[in-house]
Formats: structure tokens, sequence, C-alpha cells
């Protein structure tokens, strides 16, 4: 009988009753019992730490993302359940963070963005944004009252060296030169 990796690092994962007791004994802890019970599962198939649907009141919980950093599903579970309170990552999100001990963030590890091609960078935070095209983007942290040219991020060295060198990517390239813009009416 042969076991894969993915099944050994899993295994030590807690099961989904597990889960459900520990949504309990942090909305107590935490939320003194006022956040609506949630139904917590694991997915195989999320490869970011977590989601939280407020709607259905389901928090999702990476099977992927936790065999890399099981010690995180305590601080990724707090994090969901923060969401049950507030939507975004705003400032009271943020407080609630803290105040729980929660991080804002996942961790970065292989495979966390397959598709994307490109790294670009804010500028101000210095918080980096993997996409799959290329684009005119800005930071969603720091350009909160519009579009804000100070936050236009910025493409990765290391990412306009790989666009450049790899030919399958590269013969999509448009050409240099003037481009033809569309008008925004």
């Amino acid at each position: 009988m042969q076991l894969d990796l993915f099944s050994v690092l899993t295994s030590r994962l807690p099961d989904e009753q597990e889960l459900a007791r520990r949504f309990l004994y942090f909305n107590h802890r935490y939320f003194e019992g006022l956040l609506p019970i949630a139904d917590v599962r694991w997915s195989s198939r999320m490869r970011i730490a977590g989601t939280c649907d407020t709607r259905k009141r389901i928090i999702s919980l990476s099977r992927v993302y936790h065999a890399h950093f099981p010690e995180d599903v305590d601080d990724t579970l707090k994090h969901e359940m923060i969401h049950l309170r507030c939507r975004s990552h705003d400032e009271s999100f943020r407080r609630e963070a803290t105040r729980v001990g929660a991080t804002i963030h996942c961790k970065e590890y292989p495979g966390l963005h397959p598709r994307s091609r490109f790294v670009y960078i804010c500028p101000h935070c210095r918080t980096l944004f993997h996409r799959s095209k290329r684009g005119r983007l800005y930071c969603g942290l720091c350009a909160r009252n519009g579009l804000d040219a100070r936050f236009l991020l910025v493409l990765r060295p290391a990412a306009l060296k790989r666009y450049e060198t790899q030919p399958a990517i590269a013969a999509r390239r448009p050409p240099d030169g003037p481009t033809r813009r569309r008008s925004r009416r």
C-alpha cells in the first residue's frame, strides 16, 4: 500500500467535529458567544487558507494550505470567524484580528498562485499582488478613496524578466511601439 505525502500531511489535521468544537470555544472566549453558529468544513479545492460565506454561514478551511501550515488552523478559523462580523479587511476587521490574535493574510507557499504569471508590488506598502494578466492596477489597501496614481502597482522585475524570456509568453506580447487605446465613455 502506497501513501502519498498529501494524505499523510492532512491526516494530522483536526476533523470537522473538532473544528466545530474549536468554533464554539473561540466564539465563547473571544466573541462572548454572540457570533451566529456556522458550519466549519474542510475543502480540498481551495488554495488560500480559508473563506467565510456569511449568507450561508459556512466557514471553509483549505486542506492544501494547512498541509503546509498545520499550526495555522486556529489562526485561520479565528480570521474567518471575524468575517461573520466584518466582511472586508477594513479597520474594524484589523482591530478585531489584533484583539483575538489572528493574522490578516495567509502565508505564501508553492502552488498558492498557480495561474499567475505576473507579480506586482505596491510602491507604498510593499504588498505583492499575483495576477495572470498584465494591466494597470492599483493597490486595494492603499488606494481607498479611488484610483490614486501614487498607489499604481509596479510589475516586479523578476516577473518582468520571466515574461520577456519565456517564448510562449513573449509570443503573445503586444508589439513595441504606439498602442491603440480604447476610449472610455
